[in-house]
């Protein structure tokens, strides 16, 4: 590597900052909201220190293919491997079917370098679940090797002349796309290579044209703001999708003090930081599986004390595997050979096959992992997209006479009342976060959410389109169903209204009293057409995992916190869904409809419980598994309830 860049105070400085905002963003000590922005910075930092030796390097014709990607394997996989093999051997002992099943795939895509595709379809990297996963942080780690890959190729092979506009024309196509499909799929344009390569590109950027005079007068006038921005971006963001205008800011004020070299930032007073950001892969590496492990074994949010106490531990044995694996592996005079290639692929190929072994070794994990299967209904292709059009298999015979109309909190009605509905039959029209609600969809304002503006107006479409099937079907009984509280939280959604097909839209703060006003257009439309209509409230749950939680003490696993029995406080559920409560009762006042709850049949003394007699009733945070979905039915005699409560 470039010695005069890589060993700069200041850059190892800025990696140091890097971290440390990371690191406390993950352990949610309440100071940098918006701490995930030090991965952006290291994007620059990387992109820069990686153009200016491959830069270097080609231009004293000293550049090989085989050092360059043996040096990187020399500096990364070390600490990497250590790293994920102690991983691998604490999530064995606590983890359960599911979340050990999903490391696994973590463990082979963060050794292959496509961790950032694996974990884009297990979720959210803001989502609930994410904070379970022990390798979610490897995704960086994938894009910066996938650059790695990629660069030098086009640098070695492309003429000199044209290896700036090359960075140009690049950063801006990759910005763009990451814009454009941000608006459409979040999640893509969080994890794929393509729409994040921008941020690495202002790095190399940087490697162009920090010798030029007239960028150094620039630098110099913007240092200061720069460094303000890095201070202060983290605690007080602008908002919005990510990456968006943060991470723009963020990378372009990262590039600026790396132009700069400010003196101020090459003396003592920034050696601590310094001395963080030697140790900053390594801290990197070992903070976030703890956590996530923590996260797994504590149903709810782990005490103040003890997020600490890991981010303590965290730093400890980051200087532990800098200093006795990291560093002395890196500082070996060690040379390319074909013997070491074949041994370090033959090591990764084992350690990508151990958590696959250990998990598929115990029966249990399978048997419980399908036991919390995601719970679609009538199945995968039943959960619509875009378009209502119902194919055969989601309705259990060609005359359905009942419809449940909703979002995931209705799929997960299906199986119960498939068996319990005495009629001709069921037909399921269910769209994710979707609620069925003439006119008005929900999309979110927080950052990478799958609900954005266009998805908005898919929803309305699709609920346009559920009730235009519904004026020629058999149907002749709907269940409305939905969690609804995405229609009724200003702080994470705002909502779109639309008075029919092709009418003009209204963008405003959600609100129970436009959500009544939807639900009552439903109602109302349903009952125009004949057909009696029926609500189904979501069951009692708190933000914890209840499915997950029930496997630990079936499986007999370390379970803390104080939710460790996995029962439902009713003083808590009462508060945390009282928003959704108050709009079901204002419901049945205003439009005379039945709402059926599931409280009675789970109470258990001052809660609820989430198993019965061995078996899991819930497979998250609010969903009834398959299983407990047709216990709950069969227990409150569903199809007849519905019979009955529908008018």
């Amino acid at each position: 590597m470039n010695q005069s860049h890589s060993m700069r105070a200041d850059i190892q400085a800025l990696r140091g900052l890097a971290v440390l905002l990371v690191l406390v963003y993950h352990a949610r000590l309440g100071l940098f909201h918006a701490g995930y922005l030090g991965v952006d910075i290291f994007f620059v930092i990387s992109g820069f220190l990686i153009t200016s030796m491959v830069k270097s390097q080609i231009e004293h014709n000293k550049f090989s293919f085989k050092e360059f990607y043996f040096r990187r394997a020399k500096r990364l996989l070390p600490a990497a491997y250590t790293t994920i093999f102690f991983t691998t051997i604490l999530a064995f002992f606590l983890l359960t079917g599911t979340e050990l099943k999903q490391y696994a795939q973590q463990a082979a895509g963060a050794i292959s370098f496509t961790a950032n595709y694996v974990l884009m379809r297990q979720g959210s990297y803001f989502g609930g679940d994410a904070e379970l996963k022990p390798l979610l942080h490897t995704w960086s780690l994938s894009i910066e090797e996938q650059y790695y890959l990629i660069l030098p190729a086009l640098m070695f092979f492309i003429n000199r002349r044209f290896w700036f506009a090359l960075v140009i024309v690049a950063m801006i196509a990759s910005f763009i796309g990451c814009v454009a499909i941000a608006a459409w799929k979040p999640q893509v344009a969080f994890y794929a290579f393509p729409t994040r390569a921008w941020e690495l590109g202002v790095g190399s950027l940087g490697a162009f044209i920090v010798a030029r005079q007239d960028v150094r007068n620039w630098a110099k006038w913007l240092f200061w703001p720069s460094l303000v921005a890095l201070l202060v971006l983290p605690v007080y963001p602008v908002g919005g999708s990510h990456p968006g205008i943060d991470a723009l800011i963020a990378c372009f004020a990262t590039l600026i003090v790396i132009l700069r070299s400010h003196p101020a930032l090459n003396g003592a007073a920034v050696k601590p930081l310094a001395w963080v950001g030697d140790i900053s892969y390594s801290l990197y590496l070992v903070h976030w599986p703890l956590f996530a492990l923590a996260a797994n074994v504590w149903v709810g949010e782990a005490p103040y004390h003890i997020r600490l106490i890991i981010a303590v531990i965290s730093m400890g044995l980051a200087w532990a595997q800098y200093h006795f694996i990291e560093n002395p592996i890196r500082s070996a005079p060690l040379q390319f050979t074909w013997r070491r290639a074949a041994m370090t692929a033959t090591l990764s190929l084992a350690l990508a096959a151990l958590p696959f072994a250990l998990y598929y070794g115990n029966p249990k994990n399978a048997e419980y992992s399908f036991e919390r299967r995601g719970n679609t209904g009538l199945g995968d292709s039943c959960v619509s997209d875009r378009n209502y059009a119902p194919p055969a298999q989601c309705m259990t015979t060609s005359h359905p006479d009942l419809m449940v109309w909703g979002d995931s909190y209705a799929m997960h009605l299906i199986p119960g009342i498939r068996k319990e509905w005495q009629g001709t039959g069921v037909i399921q029209a269910t769209k994710y976060v979707c609620g069925p609600l003439i006119g008005l969809s929900p999309f979110a304002n927080g950052v990478e959410m799958a609900q954005t503006r266009s998805w908005a107006d898919g929803c309305l479409d699709y609920n346009d389109e559920v009730l235009e099937y519904l004026k020629n079907s058999p149907v002749k009984t709907v269940v409305l169903a939905s969690v609804f509280k995405q229609y009724l939280t200003p702080e994470q959604f705002d909502v779109v209204e639309r008075a029919g097909p092709g009418q003009p839209e209204t963008e405003k703060k959600a609100t129970p009293d436009a959500a009544l006003q939807a639900a009552g257009r439903t109602i109302t439309a349903l009952r125009a057409m004949g057909k009696k209509v029926v609500v189904i409230a979501p069951p009692p749950a708190l933000d914890w995992d209840a499915g997950m939680c029930s496997e630990r003490i079936l499986r007999g696993m370390p379970t803390y916190g104080d939710y460790a029995d996995c029962s439902i406080p009713d003083a808590e559920y009462k508060a945390k869904r009282k928003a959704v409560l108050t709009f079901m009762q204002e419901l049945q006042k205003r439009f005379d409809v039945d709402v059926i709850m599931f409280d009675d049949a789970l109470r258990s003394g001052n809660g609820y419980r989430t198993r019965e007699d061995g078996k899991i009733i819930y497979i998250s945070n609010g969903h009834l598994s398959y299983t407990g979905s047709e216990f709950l039915a069969k227990q409150m005699h569903m199809g007849q309830l519905i019979a009955d409560k529908a008018r």
